[in-house]
């Protein structure tokens, strides 16, 4: 079957550590992964566009290629993958520390009451930055023909790579393009021109709550989406976690709360990227922000039951369908 969605972002190496003691190392993650993966619940015709690092396992590559997910948009590199501790605590509270070599050598310590000078802020930030670059793909790496589809969801990327997506998409109203954002402080400024760039081209605009937050302190969701949506994008979504989602449709003037679907949890890594995946084929396969909502809650509750992105890769279509029937319920 022809690819006919794209999910963008980065691939990673996820090292978690529970509150209760178990670990996980080296789980196959990204944002793309878990988009695609997300989205491949819905669709046959998915495909990924990430960057493979050498040290990225062929396996998990060889599981993604063993599905219904197209691989053949992937970009090697003879660079890093991403990866980085991911820390639980007994609250729930989960700490991130990257764990990629440039990163670690200008990490500061916890236990130092010396705080950073102004040169090794920069150069710490600047080498996180570098490693994020060099984990996204940029249009000019994948032969075009294979971006001409029907839908591309582009996952939280340093802004400058998000933009140099946009850039291409400009040529190509007929894709539907969802984005998701790392957190920007904006501080209530909705017309930064970068934003505004952003929101310009994009159909659906999907942060999280703490992404939403970045972009307007203090933000009343159903406010945020009228905002949002008068700047640009038809559609807005606020990933709720463990609260659902707020959606907004400008179109319909319809702003609706989506309940969750109670998992059985067990690592919440990528239930905002799965979301997002399922969100996107939802609402080009059937024009209902609802319903598209619902897909993207259906497959970020399959993520969450389990570590790393592969494992939903063999849930079934019809186990797919008989959680969106429960959902459905409480609409």
């Amino acid at each position: 079957m022809a690819t006919k969605h794209l999910c963008i972002g980065s691939l990673a190496l996820n090292d978690t550590v529970y509150a209760d003691g178990r670990t996980s190392m080296a789980a196959p993650g990204g944002n793309a992964l878990y988009a695609s993966v997300g989205a491949s619940l819905w669709s046959a015709a998915v495909g990924i566009v990430a960057v493979i690092g050498y040290d990225w396992p062929a396996a998990y590559t060889d599981t993604l290629a063993g599905s219904s997910i197209d691989t053949g948009r992937l970009v090697a590199k003879d660079e890093e993958t991403m990866r980085a501790w991911t820390i639980y605590e007994a609250s729930g509270y989960r700490r991130y520390f990257s764990r990629n070599t440039e990163v670690v050598l200008l990490t500061p310590s916890p236990y130092s009451s010396v705080p950073l000078s102004q040169a090794e802020a920069a150069a710490f930030s600047e080498a996180a930055r570098q490693v994020h670059l060099r984990n996204s793909p940029l249009p000019h790496e994948v032969p075009p023909h294979l971006l001409e589809v029907e839908s591309i969801h582009i996952c939280p990327m340093r802004l400058e790579t998000i933009l140099a997506w946009i850039d291409f998409l400009e040529t190509k109203p007929h894709i539907f393009v969802s984005v998701d954002i790392l957190p920007y402080p904006l501080a209530g400024n909705l017309n930064a021109p970068d934003l505004l760039k952003l929101l310009r081209r994009v159909n659906a605009f999907m942060p999280s709550e703490a992404e939403a937050e970045s972009l307007l302190p203090g933000h009343e969701p159903e406010a945020f989406c009228r905002a949002i949506a008068a700047r640009g994008p038809r559609l807005v979504v606020i990933k709720q976690g463990d609260h659902g989602a707020a959606i907004f449709d400008r179109d319909r003037n319809l702003f609706a709360q989506i309940p969750p679907y109670p998992a059985n949890v067990d690592d919440l890594t990528g239930a905002g990227d799965s979301f997002c995946g399922g969100f996107s084929v939802g609402y080009t396969e059937t024009g209902d922000i609802v319903l598209a909502a619902l897909y993207g809650t259906v497959s970020a509750s399959f993520i969450i039951e389990g570590f790393g992105g592969l494992h939903a890769l063999n849930v079934s279509r019809a186990q797919a369908q008989a959680r969106l029937k429960q959902l459905q319920k409480q609409i």
